[in-house]
């Protein structure tokens, strides 16, 4: 039903074209969903528009001529979905829109009177109606059969180290030498990739995947690209050493065709590239991801920052709070353990976030803070990487209600993945790697991208909702750069299991 309207929108088109040459255009389709109802907030005007079902954000962003990203800014709640007869603000033309770090938009995800998601006040409405003139650059999303190809071309370069395969006694292989071999590090990434493009030429897609083996070569990468058909690519995966990677995204950029890092966390990778994306969530955008899930989750709560004086990044914690406060959340960031728990409420729930890469403080105040669990209501978060801390109790974990953050994080009691699990244990006869789960993800994303919206699928992974198996893309675009996910994924200790909760 998501894509509904796009097909009305066509069948419109095709009806008024044969009856009628004068009849209404695409853009006069677009013109009839606007709303003629204004409303003064801030001193600013703003159209209030009422979601009809079956709408995106992509028609309704042409209907008033915006961008997509000015709708999110105005109105961040749309970025967890849009339902019929929910009200959007859309800030009538001439006028600045908000700042990214605008405090009113967070009020406004509290729903606020000055929310658009509230009935405009009758008294402050306006007719003022919207421009006539709208320029309809592109169709909606995956309407436009221009876009689409028949066979979409794919390269896949990966460090394979082939040569070294020579040195390999197939007949009776040494496990250890398997073990350490170059040549086997990334294959993981390719047998998952390779599984998901089985999926995808199940349900109709035509791929032609060209593999290409690149190590840290440079001078190998460079007459890989002088091969022919790469300027004919619809789009580049490169799991490659970060200069190979710069000279792929290079190639890339000049021949415009989109290439995906899915393992790197360099950010600036994306920079001055509006072909690259990049799978792999930095940790700049970490706090933030946690700050939106404490105001989700916790926003009622005593919510309490510990900063462990060892810590060397000093300026976290206080970063943390900046992002909670901006979302309408009280919090307070404290030194120390005995702060910590000197802080604590015991009339309502404590919610403390630990800073500390030290896994014996760590060690230390979960057991305190265990020996206090029947007086307190306790739930703890662990930054920045307490999922790979060795040694932690588990029964300290499971009765604070423990919650870390990763890039990646599988729950093997997820139906999905234990299909991917055992289909992948059937071909390759061995059990799946996090490489392999995200070659799967990775390519099955994308190529299900281009699949529905063609080779200039950029513009519409706002629209594209899959369920992958060990994160979540939510690919952003700043200006002039490439995309890059911003999710991180947040689990928890539940019943001596891990919890997605994200």
């Amino acid at each position: 039903m998501k894509y509904l309207p796009v097909y009305i929108l066509l069948v419109f088109l095709i009806h008024f074209s044969s009856e009628d040459a004068n009849a209404q255009s695409t853009e006069n389709l677009l013109k009839q969903m606007r709303s003629e109802v204004v409303e003064k907030i801030d001193g600013k005007e703003f159209y209030i528009h009422t979601i009809k079902r079956g709408q995106t954000l992509y028609m309704i962003s042409k209907a008033y001529g915006v961008e997509v990203s000015d709708l999110i800014r105005e109105n961040p709640w749309v970025k967890e979905g849009i339902k019929a007869d929910q009200k959007l603000r859309i800030l009538v033309a001439g006028q600045k829109s908000a700042e990214p770090n605008d405090t009113r938009q967070g009020s406004g995800q509290k729903g606020d009177d000055r929310t658009a998601g509230k009935t405009p006040d009758p008294g402050k409405a306006s007719t003022t109606k919207p421009p006539d003139s709208v320029v309809i650059a592109e169709l909606p999303c995956g309407s436009d059969p221009a876009l689409k190809k028949a066979t979409y071309k794919v390269a896949l370069m990966l460090p394979l180290f082939l040569g070294d395969v020579e040195n390999i006694n197939t007949e009776n292989p040494d496990p250890k030498i398997i073990e350490t071999s170059r040549s086997f590090q990334f294959l993981p990434f390719y047998e998952g990739f390779r599984m998901a493009l089985d999926s995808l030429e199940k349900m109709g897609l035509k791929i032609k995947l060209y593999v290409y083996d690149v190590d840290k070569d440079t001078s190998k990468t460079k007459q890989i690209l002088r091969k022919p058909e790469m300027k004919s690519m619809n789009i580049i995966f490169g799991l490659l050493y970060q200069r190979n990677f710069q000279i792929v995204a290079e190639f890339a950029k000049r021949n415009k065709i989109a290439v995906v890092n899915p393992v790197s966390e360099r950010s600036d990778l994306v920079n001055g590239n509006p072909f690259v994306f990049k799978v792999q969530p930095s940790k700049k955008v970490k706090l933030a991801e946690v700050a939106g899930f404490m105001s989700r989750t916790y926003n009622h709560d005593h919510i309490i920052i510990v900063r462990n004086g060892q810590y060397s990044d000093r300026d976290a914690p206080d970063q943390l709070k900046k992002e909670c406060e901006e979302l309408g959340l009280k919090v307070r960031v404290v030194d120390g353990q005995e702060a910590a728990i000197t802080d604590l409420s015991k009339e309502i729930e404590n919610c403390l976030i630990i800073f500390t890469d030290n896994t014996a403080y760590a060690f230390d105040l979960t057991r305190r803070l265990f020996e206090l669990r029947n007086e307190y209501k306790l739930t703890l978060v662990g930054l920045p990487d307490w999922s790979v801390m060795e040694g932690l109790e588990s029964e300290y974990l499971v009765a604070l209600k423990t919650h870390m953050v990763a890039a990646s994080f599988i729950d093997y009691n997820d139906i999905g993945v234990q299909k991917f699990v055992s289909g992948y244990q059937s071909v390759y006869q061995a059990d799946p790697e996090l490489l392999g789960f995200q070659g799967f993800d990775v390519a099955f994303y994308f190529l299900s991208a281009l699949n529905k919206y063609g080779a200039n699928f950029q513009r519409c992974l706002s629209d594209l909702q899959l369920n992958s198996m060990q994160t979540h893309f939510d690919f952003r675009q700043s200006k002039g750069n490439g995309f890059e996910n911003q999710h991180w994924m947040v689990y928890k200790y539940e019943n001596y299991r891990l919890v997605k909760v994200n």
